[in-house]
């Protein structure tokens, strides 16, 4: 086995780069140059909802470790990195160890810490742990590929490199298939080369007094929209061709690049979805186009009393319940507002509060809501078929119910999308977009809880953070139960705006 050199653990006074940079700097220099000289930037603060998921891809993470056993863990804290990297060295240096978490490594003048570094014939297999469900190629190769080239110029003899992810098909309790590992060295050498000379230009990008002038582009929204994307784009006019109803990045291009900078612009020549047509129509009006008579034909399957449901969920990456896979939608709170024949709406609620399975509970609370109903609807019902489904699951006695609920389950958005378009919409028809052009009145504007995923932090932490203050616990809690109400008032005013416009 070659001998990995000394002199590159010593960690250098001027080491910039480490591999979240590196990665900025492969979808942009200037966006590398600012995230390196401008650390904080009102841009690089993460939301609380950032947060919870990168402390949800550490618990993966050390979790993974367990099933690469019988390794040395070099631990951070706030020790520095010479400590560290002297600290690897030494564990790589002894035989006994059959592997290495998170090991420090320095050359380049950049920095790596690598997730597990497991002992195999010829050599050391470099495995990235993703807290995710499948392998993504645009993502997950140039992040290891960026730890391989940072060992390479270490001396350290990698042979293979692995992705290890979680199994979509684990199901709880028997986590012994939790994670999946899958062999990425080929394309991974095949990147070597090119991207050890594009870190050495990094850090020649950085030394510079001035960002690089980098030309905006396609680049800036992959394979993330850029935090300091405003600083670069200039503010696009009302009805930009972007917001054309699912048109892709390549077809907006190309109608900008034949100088059709607006829906204005886009001559009848251009051939255009139905939906789409619709919006240039109405955008071109300056007004809303109603299709009145398939809308009253929609609505007619929204037969009253009709029970409006929505769900908020937690969603484990590490399943926690019988039957349960990684990130699996388990309902926790529901919201229910049921219109009688009159237009008199009464609502229902539930959040659960309990330690062990929601489901059981969440069975009676959806069975209750509903009762009575001759139609049940969601907005994206989608999302509340899966969520009823996997209750029904846990709730065998209830299953057959529930999974009739589930299958009638009428969707307002194609009947919003497929027969009205006002020009607010901006080519979306999620209800936060729908909402303020057809029912201006409601609003979610001083909430504590505006939209789903921070409701679904919140709700995780409910549930799994014992230790929490007892008045932040009825803050969340409060401040969830206004969410979601106002998620179902909102299907209620919704029903009754398409009602008026189908007159």
């Amino acid at each position: 086995m070659a001998a990995v050199r000394a002199d590159s653990y010593v960690s250098r006074a001027m080491t910039m780069l480490f591999k979240k940079t590196v990665l900025a700097g492969l979808q942009c220099h200037k966006r590398l140059w600012w995230q390196v000289h401008d650390r904080g930037a009102e841009e690089l603060r993460e939301s609380l909802v950032a947060q919870y998921r990168l402390r949800e891809g550490s618990e993966v993470g050390r979790l993974a470790l367990e099933y690469v056993p019988g390794g040395h863990l070099v631990e951070r804290g706030d020790r520095s990195t010479a400590a560290l990297l002297a600290e690897t060295r030494a564990a790589l240096a002894m035989p006994a160890i059959s592997a290495v978490y998170e090991g420090a490594f320095s050359a380049m003048g950049a920095t790596v810490y690598t997730d597990i570094l497991e002992r195999v014939d010829g050599g050391w297999a470099l495995i990235e742990v993703k807290a995710t469900t499948s392998l993504s190629k645009t993502e997950h190769l140039p992040d290891i590929a960026v730890q391989a080239c940072v060992l390479r110029r270490c001396g350290v003899p990698v042979v293979r490199y692995e992705v290890m992810h979680l199994n979509r098909e684990c199901q709880f309790p028997d986590l012994s298939t939790l994670f999946v590992r899958e062999d990425v060295t080929a394309d991974v050498a095949a990147r070597l080369d090119d991207l050890e000379r594009e870190i050495v230009e990094q850090t020649r990008v950085i030394a510079a007094p001035e960002p690089p002038p980098v030309t905006p582009g396609a680049h800036c929204a992959k394979p993330h929209e850029c935090p300091f994307m405003a600083r670069c784009w200039p503010p696009r006019p009302e009805h930009h061709v972007t917001t054309l109803y699912r048109v892709g990045p390549t077809k907006a291009e190309s109608y900008v690049a034949n100088g059709w900078h607006t829906i204005h612009d886009l001559p009848d020549s251009v051939k255009l979805s139905a939906i789409a047509a619709r919006q240039r129509r109405a955008v071109r009006q300056g007004e809303m186009i109603v299709e009145h008579e398939s809308l009253v034909d929609a609505l007619a399957l929204v037969d009253r009393p009709v029970a409006h449901i929505d769900f908020e969920t937690v969603a484990p990456a590490i399943p926690c319940w019988p039957g349960c896979h990684p990130y699996d939608q388990i309902p926790v709170q529901m919201s229910c507002h049921v219109v009688q024949a009159d237009g008199s709406a009464t609502h229902r609620e539930w959040l659960y509060d309990g330690h062990g399975d929601p489901r059981p509970e969440a069975a009676r609370a959806i069975l209750d809501a509903c009762r009575g109903a001759r139609t049940v609807t969601a907005y994206y019902a989608q999302f509340e078929q899966g969520c009823i489904k996997r209750v029904a699951l846990a709730a065998p006695e209830h299953a057959a119910e529930l999974n009739a609920i589930a299958d009638g389950i009428v969707d307002l958005l194609p009947i919003v999308r497929e027969h009205v378009y006002h020009p607010a919409f901006a080519g979306s028809f999620s209800l936060k977009k729908v909402l303020p052009a057809l029912v201006p009145d409601l609003t979610y504007a001083g909430l504590d809880i505006a939209e789903g995923e921070t409701a679904q932090v919140q709700l995780t932490r409910l549930l799994f953070e014992r230790d929490m203050d007892e008045k932040e616990r009825r803050e969340i809690r409060d401040a969830l139960l206004r969410y979601c109400q106002l998620d179902t008032w909102a299907m209620v005013a919704l029903e009754n705006r398409l009602r008026d416009l189908a007159q």
